[in-house]
């Protein structure tokens, strides 16, 4: 210190500057080796590939079609000679999926899963065709490159109705499974589980409003195990096994609530009394009248359909005007000799294949039946339920499904369960309430298809009552 106090002062000023650079650059040396370790240590941690392996399954031979990235348009998947084939001799069609791919099915591809999207880890996801057709990019599928800490899955759905089962016991320390959905909708599929979502998008026929704002439906999210996180415009909802949560054309969040999805429109007949009418324009029951003899009169065409307001059926005896509902009435009198039919019938137009249960329930009751016995192929039942469905495809026949309830002291001419129709003889003037299984039903239980369902009354005179419908699916 002597020495450089003895120094002039131009030196000293010098050799201050010297050390104050030379402590600058070791402090910038030291700067550079902490962020290029850091930066390696971070790039090791989360640098990540594209995962190969994924392949598309189509169970259908048309209808699925597969857009890869850079592509103007989609071409349907065909089957490949066996040395190219990822599936060789399989029924199903297969190709490979890579990032960027977007996949489409068309309604022509039928009912139920027609196509499936297997990745690497064994995830699955199963497309459906109905109504409108599904589509789904697969935007990400990145695993980390130097070990296994994270796998990164990032998809698209823009349209359709979509089940994903989530492979669960993956060899990362974390896997994210991410599904967009509308505009800034993000759901989060825990591994392990199993889930759907529909995206409802449809131009061509009215859509399900959402119950509580009576807005359509856009998007729903069901969960049959596992949890599913959707983060909606700020806000997180969680959706556990059993429920399902909606979100309609403005944006609204509703739910978790119990995933049940009821197929009938106006069961309980509240659209009758605020139109005063069913006509071939009414989105949910239609009137419809058929004589069931040539040559019958003007004067024979008298059956009729309306709607009243009466005490329910829990309470029939006893309630005041509040506790009212509506109930629908077939009616025929005049002691008529040849028979006419009357109903109303509700297009239902739903692929039910995801629904391992499908219960049919209303109350119905008998007031006047003037032929007591159901008659030859049920000619004389004041209530005829018929669901009309469809197998396994767009192109099968049509098929019936009968429920006849009549009244009257004597027996049934057919078995308890003949052909097509299915007879209940109930007491008169006591109120029954039909509640069948559909899934237990012989003809029923592997339909994947409901078209409509039709209530109607057959026979002479006839006076039958019906409310509360519902036809339920659940997964």
């Amino acid at each position: 210190m002597a020495q450089i106090a003895n120094l002039p002062p131009e030196q000293v000023y010098y050799q201050r500057v010297a050390w104050t650079w030379m402590l600058a650059f070791f402090g910038l040396f030291c700067v550079l080796v902490a962020f290029g370790g850091y930066s390696g240590w971070r790039y090791y941690t989360t640098a990540t590939t594209p995962v190969e392996g994924a392949i598309l399954r189509s169970h259908v031979n048309a209808g699925v079609s597969i857009q890869p990235r850079g592509r103007l348009t989609a071409e349907s998947i065909e089957r490949l000679p066996p040395e190219r084939d990822p599936c060789p001799g399989e029924r199903d069609i297969c190709a490979t999926v890579a990032e960027g791919s977007v996949i489409r099915t068309k309604a022509e591809a039928g009912y139920g899963p027609v196509a499936s999207l297997v990745l690497a880890d064994q995830t699955q996801i199963d497309f459906w065709a109905h109504p409108d057709g599904a589509e789904l990019m697969l935007a990400s599928y990145r695993a980390t490159t130097w070990h296994n800490g994270r796998l990164e899955v990032v998809l698209r759905q823009n349209a359709g109705y979509l089940r994903y089962d989530i492979a669960s016991g993956q060899p990362y320390d974390q896997v994210e499974y991410i599904v967009e959905v509308g505009d800034g909708t993000r759901v989060r599929l825990d591994p392990g589980g199993s889930y759907s979502i529909n995206v409802l998008n449809s131009a061509a026929r009215p859509l399900p409003a959402l119950a509580v704002t009576g807005k359509p439906l856009r998007i729903e999210v069901a969960t049959r195990s596992g949890r599913v996180v959707i983060d909606h415009r700020g806000e997180s909802v969680e959706v556990h096994p059993g429920q399902l949560a909606q979100i309609d054309a403005v944006g609204t969040l509703a739910g978790p609530s119990e995933a049940r999805w009821e197929l009938i429109r106006d069961g309980g007949f509240e659209h009758y009394l605020a139109q005063n009418r069913y006509d071939q324009t009414s989105k949910t029951w239609r009137k419809y009248a058929v004589p069931n003899a040539p040559g019958m009169t003007p004067s024979e065409h008298n059956g009729r359909f309306a709607v009243v307001r009466s005490c329910r059926p829990e309470t029939p005896d006893f309630c005041t005007p509040d506790d009212q509902t509506s109930i629908g009435q077939f009616r025929r009198d005049g002691s008529q000799t040849r028979p006419f039919t009357v109903g109303i019938e509700q297009t239902i137009d739903a692929d039910v294949s995801e629904f391992p249960s499908l219960r049919l329930t209303m109350w119905v009751r008998v007031l006047t039946q003037t032929v007591q016995l159901a008659g030859v192929a049920g000619s004389e039942c004041p209530v005829m339920v018929r669901i009309t469905y469809k197998p396994t495809s767009p192109t099968d026949q049509e098929l019936h499904r009968y429920f006849c309830i009549y009244t009257g002291s004597g027996e049934v001419s057919n078995s308890e369960d003949a052909g097509e129709i299915r007879y209940r003889q109930v007491p008169q003037f006591q109120w029954y309430r039909l509640n069948v299984e559909l899934r237990d039903d012989s003809l029923l239980r592997q339909a994947r298809y409901i078209q409509s369902i039709r209530i109607e009354a057959r026979g002479h005179d006839y006076l039958s009552e019906v409310t509360a419908i519902s036809l339920v699916g659940r997964q």
